[in-house]
């Protein structure tokens, strides 16, 4: 490291370490999703490696942390392209010690080798590490290190209840749909949303569309039909517990909503192209079409869970998306499209693993805090 770098590195330790105690410093420059994972853990990781935790995450993620209360040192704010500059030009990937800056995250890690890692679920019956499993051990813990589920603020599900209740969402009769993300995915054509929302419509619920967030999203927002609705991260949970459902996204919001598990149904149409094994491209990455996939990725958060999965091939007809669209509406959990991961005996992997599926997240959250 060139004198200037040293310096410009110890300034920006100056910034993040904790003037009177020391503490891990982990670093979360992506998506909420991942925020979380490093939140979720962060019990399990003060257990493991003992003292405590300083969080350095983006502004925008704040309501993250305050979701795990007593988790953490303090939470430092700082812009995305300073944590990556971090990361990229000051930190050996191979050092792990307290009050040395850690990137938490495999996408960012060192040559991102351990991202690579996904590519192994393309072979069925090797697989590969999970997401979660990446960042056990990125973080250095036990392999059966849990998940802690949020902890949401009474105060903000009366802040929900009061949103609900002025904009007309009927309780436990409402959708809220998350049809925006920040990977780039292909985008379904309008008419696909406008079939789903007709659909649900004519089943008498009351759907909304949340407009805040995502970088990539359909050409037409608000969808045709629905309602929009600006969803805050901390307005997230208690919103849509309250709505009942919510169609999402493969997103961090949607990882933060099942995490949570506070809703009746939660379905995720996922944009595969009609060869469901074609690889997919993003950042001049190479990933399986079912890297995307929570039954693969985090599988122990859709155990026992309202949860569903719709290959939906962004480039099929319109027929084949307007029959989707309806099957998704419709809660049609037999559909050939509603992917099930199978297992080793030919049952459904979440059935057959889900004894030791469920010691690696906490239970449920059936109430506020």
């Amino acid at each position: 490291m060139n004198f200037l770098r040293e310096k410009q590195y110890k300034n920006l330790l100056s910034q993040i370490r904790d003037p009177d105690h020391r503490s891990w410093i982990l670093l979360n420059p992506a998506s909420i999703g991942d925020t979380t994972i490093v939140c979720a853990f962060a019990q399990a990781f003060v257990e493991q490696h003992g003292h405590a935790i300083t969080m350095v995450i983006p502004h925008d993620h704040v309501a993250v942390a305050q979701l795990y209360p007593n988790r953490f040192l303090r939470v430092h704010t700082a812009e995305r392209n300073l944590m990556m500059q971090i990361a990229n030009n000051y930190l050996d990937p191979a050092r792990f010690e307290i009050d040395v800056p850690i990137c938490a995250h495999p996408y960012d890690l060192g040559d991102c080798r351990i991202d690579n890692l996904l590519y192994l679920y393309k072979y069925p019956g090797r697989g590969g590490i999970t997401q979660t499993d990446m960042f056990r051990h990125l973080l250095r813990l036990p392999w059966e290190a849990k998940l802690e589920r949020p902890s949401v603020p009474a105060e903000w599900d009366i802040e929900a209840e009061k949103i609900a209740q002025k904009i007309g969402m009927p309780k436990g009769e409402s959708v809220i749909l998350f049809p925006a993300n920040s990977s780039e995915y292909p985008q379904f054509p309008d008419f696909f949303w406008e079939t789903v929302v007709a659909r649900l419509t004519q089943r008498g619920l009351k759907v909304f569309c949340n407009m805040r967030g995502g970088n990539f999203r359909p050409k037409t927002m608000p969808i045709t039909g629905t309602t929009p609705i600006e969803v805050h991260i901390h307005q997230a949970l208690p919103l849509v517990s309250y709505a009942g459902r919510t169609i999402c996204s493969a997103s961090g919001i949607q990882f933060l909503l099942l995490l949570g598990g506070r809703f009746a149904q939660m379905t995720v149409p996922m944009p595969l192209t009609k060869n469901t094994y074609a690889d997919h491209h993003q950042n001049g990455r190479h990933y399986h079409s079912t890297a995307f996939m929570a039954q693969y990725m985090y599988p122990e958060l859709p155990c026992d869970m309202p949860f569903a999965e719709f290959s939906v091939p962004f480039d099929g007809t319109e027929a084949d998306l307007r029959e989707l669209a309806i099957a998704i509406a419709d809660d049609v959990f037999d559909h050939p499209n509603c992917v099930q991961r199978m297992g080793p005996t030919g049952r459904r992997y979440l059935e057959e693993q889900g004894d030791w599926l469920r010691k690696l997240v906490t239970p449920p959250r059936t109430n506020a805090g």
